[in-house]
Parts: structure tokens; sequence; C-alpha cells
């Protein structure tokens, strides 16, 4: 009998959508029989309130950042909002039956904790024991409304993640340690030269790598601006994701700069980019710095949003893989520093490929093909 699997992430073009399409990639290698469906649930089943909820999300991130500090991984207000969130999540997951009636799914995954748990309202609701529900997490943290009794297997990046959940009432049977999930283009071999030919890089120049995620939010025009004070010779190329404006704005100043400067926005080729790049200045996001750690590359981290992005932070100053600047002049400061002292990003190297986990997707897919076959799951 076939499998039939749905994903369920939030917001095309995010991580989230990332570590969903790896996973689904995955599986159809192993199974090429596999029938897969990906779905943006918040979209699908709220699609006005999806919208309203990402502005609202922006703009308390960038007025009140304590008020998401302070609603993040947070058990008092988890608990004091546990009735409102369940009833959000049969409304929501009320509008999902159509789908999964279509559909027929066995096996459900979800790629963020919105999803999960409107999905685990959902079997609830229905009392099927017989759908499988996993939850992937794609930070290096597991805040606790992921947690649910509903939830047959969770996906976790690491052991830390691991005793996180069980401290949380997860079963040991129901976790599987592999990492965060990504394209394995990110361990493919790359022509450096062409792709050096490509971009018009010189080869004698570090590239200095600056992203902002899918939104574009590091401030990447004093980033560029701090950066071209330095004197050491190098390329920048910045990354500016969705933000089309920033994109616009970027383009406009980079004829006045003394650096090489090239302005990219939302580009399918940051494997071949990380491939080349000495160094890369960002936000912590979770796939992103996955995707750095594969490829070795050491990371400044500037201006991560209070929650899974600080914690995500702390995890790779621990592992020794990341420094992390407070503002522009300390992040250019950083790159400095490393172009004059290379034995410093030799040693971050090194460190990340402690801690990557390449084969994380693969990993990731193996377990969620023997969840219906093994009644129980050995964590990793």
């Amino acid at each position: 009998m076939k499998r039939r699997i749905l994903f369920l992430y939030l917001t095309k073009h995010s991580g989230h959508y990332a570590a969903a399409r790896a996973i689904q990639q995955a599986i159809l290698r192993l199974e090429p029989d596999t029938q897969t469906r990906m779905l943006d649930s918040f979209k699908h089943s709220n699609p006005v309130l999806s919208k309203v909820t990402l502005h609202a999300y922006l703009a308390i991130l960038k007025a009140a950042p304590e008020i998401w500090e302070y609603m993040y991984d947070n058990p008092e207000f988890k608990a004091r909002t546990a009735r409102i969130r369940e009833i959000l999540n049969r409304g929501n997951s009320q509008k999902l039956n159509e789908v999964i009636r279509r559909f027929r799914p066995d096996t459900v995954v979800c790629t963020q904790a919105f999803a999960c748990g409107v999905m685990a309202s959902w079997k609830r609701a229905n009392r099927d024991n017989d759908l499988k529900l996993v939850g992937v997490l794609t930070d290096f943290v597991a805040h606790r409304y992921w947690a649910d009794p509903d939830v047959d297997l969770y996906v976790a990046p690491n052991d830390e993640i691991r005793v996180a959940l069980e401290s949380q009432g997860v079963a040991p049977s129901h976790i599987v340690v592999t990492g965060i999930p990504i394209s394995p283009r990110f361990s493919e071999p790359i022509d450096r030269n062409a792709v050096a030919q490509r971009f018009d890089l010189k080869p004698d120049h570090p590239l200095i790598l600056v992203m902002g995620g899918s939104l574009g939010l590091v401030p990447m025009k004093s980033i560029i601006r701090q950066l071209d004070r330095l004197p050491q010779p190098f390329h920048i190329i910045a990354v500016t994701g969705q933000n089309a404006r920033l994109q616009r704005a970027l383009a406009r100043r980079r004829r006045r700069l003394r650096h090489p400067t090239k302005i990219l926005g939302f580009v399918d080729c940051i494997p071949e980019l990380m491939e080349l790049a000495e160094m890369v200045i960002s936000k912590p996001g979770g796939i992103t710095t996955a995707e750095a750690l594969v490829k070795r590359l050491p990371m400044i981290i500037i201006q991560p949003i209070p929650g899974q992005e600080q914690k995500n932070a702390d995890f790779l100053l621990r592992h020794g893989v990341a420094v992390q600047a407070n503002n522009p002049e300390e992040a250019a400061h950083y790159v400095s520093d490393f172009l004059r002292n290379p034995e410093k990003l030799r040693a971050m190297r090194e460190a990340a490929a402690a801690v990557a986990r390449p084969n994380a997707a693969e990993d990731a897919a193996r377990a969620i093909l023997a969840l219906r076959s093994v009644p129980q799951l050995v964590a990793a």
C-alpha cells in the first residue's frame, strides 16, 4: 500500500517550508511511490488571520520585542492561554477536514508548532489514532508549545532538545534525534571556480556574505556601510530575501561603495554562495544556521529576535561556531579581526564540522517512513 504523507508548514519561502521540502525530497528518494502534498496550514485554514498575524508579529518585533520574549516559551503564559489556543486550533483544524478527506494521509508532518497543535486538536476531535502526527523542530531549542500527547513522533535537532522534550512530558520512544533537515545540495560538491566566475569574484578577495532571512530583517544598510570602511580587500554579497524594497535601496547605494558589492533578492544559489564565503553575517534562523554548519561557514550573528533566535545564538556560541555582534559596528570589527587572524576562522570551521548534521533530512525521512511499521522508536 502506497504511503500518503501530508506536510504542513507555515509560510512559503520560510525555514519551515525548506525543512518540509527537504524531508519530502528525501522520502521520495527512499520510496518513490509515496504520495505527498505540501500545504501552508495557516494560509489555507485562515488566510486573513495569516496576514494579520504576520504584520502583528513584525510590528511587535520592531516596537516591543520584550512582549514577544515574554510570550515565547513562558510556562505561565502557555497555561493561561491553553483554552483559547485549543479553541483556535480546533477552529482551524475543521478547515483542514476537506484536505484530509480528499488526500487521506496516513501521516501528517508538521515543521511548525502552530500547525502541529492544529493537527493534534484535529486528532482529539476526531478520535483518530490511526493518523500518525510528526513534529519536526527547525530551531536548536524546543519551546513549550511543541509538547502535545497526541504527537506520535518528534524529529529533534540535538540531544539537548530531546532532554527538553522529555522534561515536558514527551516519552523518549516518541523522539528521534536527526539534526535540522536541510537540502542535500549543501552537501554536494561545487565547482568553486565556476561560481567565482559567475559572480565575477576575484580569487584573492575573500567573500563576505550578508543574509537577512526571507524577510531581510538584518540592518543591511548599516552593515554594508560599516564593512565598506574596512581597509582590507574583499567582496560583499548581500541577500535580501523577499524584501524587494531593501534590495532596491541597496542597489542604488552599491555604486558608491569602494568594495565590490552585489545585491541579490530571493535566490536559489545559497549553497554556492556559502561554499565561497569566508564568513556570513546573519540572523540565527534554524535553517540558515544548519546550512552554514554543513558548509563549515563561520557565523557573525547580529540582532537575534528574542526567543527562538536568541536561543539559537546561545547554542551556536556555546559550540564555538559563531560570534554575536550587538550592532553593525561590532559586526565589521569581527570581520576585520577574522581577516587578520585566519586561524580563528579555521577553529570555527572545525567546530562547525563537529556540530553539523548533513544527513538530517534522510535520517528524518527514514524515521517517518518507519513510524507505521515499527510500534516504538528509540531516541537516537
